[in-house]
C-alpha cells in the first residue's frame, strides 16, 4: 500500500486543495502519519504546497482583476470596490485565515483582487496554513496514543 503514497501525491493534493478544488489534505495529513511517514516532512509539504495553492488563486486575482472584473463583472465593479478596501485594510486577518474550508478559497481571491501587498500575504498565510498542520499532526498523534 505504501507504493501508492509519496511525499509528492502529499504536495499535490495540499497544493491542489487550496486552489478551487474541493479535496481534504488534512486527511491526506493524517493518514501520510498514520502511516508512518516523517511528520516534519509532512508538516513542511502540506504547508508549503497549500500556502502555494493559495498564492496561486491570489495571484490569479492579482494579474487578472481589470480582465476578469470588466469582462464579466462590470456592473459589480462599484460593490468590489467597498470590498477591496476591507481586505486591504484586513488582509492579515484574511490572509492567516485561508486554510478555512471553501471561504479561505475566496478570502485568498479578495486579497489578490485588493492588490494586498503578496509578501504580507504569503506570510500570513503561511502562518495560518502552518498553525492548522501542527494541531491536525498534533490531535492525530495524540488520539493513535490513547487508541481511540
Amino acid at each position: 500500500m505504501l507504493e501508492h503514497f509519496s511525499y509528492g501525491s502529499l504536495f499535490m493534493v495540499s497544493f491542489l486543495s487550496s486552489t478551487l478544488v474541493p479535496l481534504a489534505s488534512e486527511a491526506f495529513v493524517l493518514a501520510f502519519i498514520k502511516l508512518d511517514f516523517d511528520p516534519y516532512i509532512v508538516l513542511f509539504i502540506a504547508t508549503f504546497a497549500n500556502t502555494l495553492g493559495s498564492l496561486s488563486t491570489y495571484f490569479l486575482a492579482f494579474l487578472g482583476k481589470n480582465y476578469i472584473l470588466e469582462k464579466y463583472f462590470s456592473k459589480s465593479l462599484k460593490k468590489l470596490e467597498k470590498f477591496r478596501f476591507n481586505f486591504y485594510k484586513l488582509g492579515a486577518f484574511f490572509a492567516f485565515f485561508t486554510f478555512l474550508p471553501f471561504i479561505g478559497d475566496i478570502f485568498a481571491l479578495g486579497l489578490g483582487f485588493a492588490k494586498y501587498p503578496w509578501l504580507k500575504s504569503a506570510f500570513f498565510i503561511f502562518l495560518g496554513k502552518l498553525i492548522r498542520y501542527v494541531f491536525i499532526i498534533f490531535l492525530g498523534n495524540f488520539f493513535q496514543i490513547i487508541k481511540i
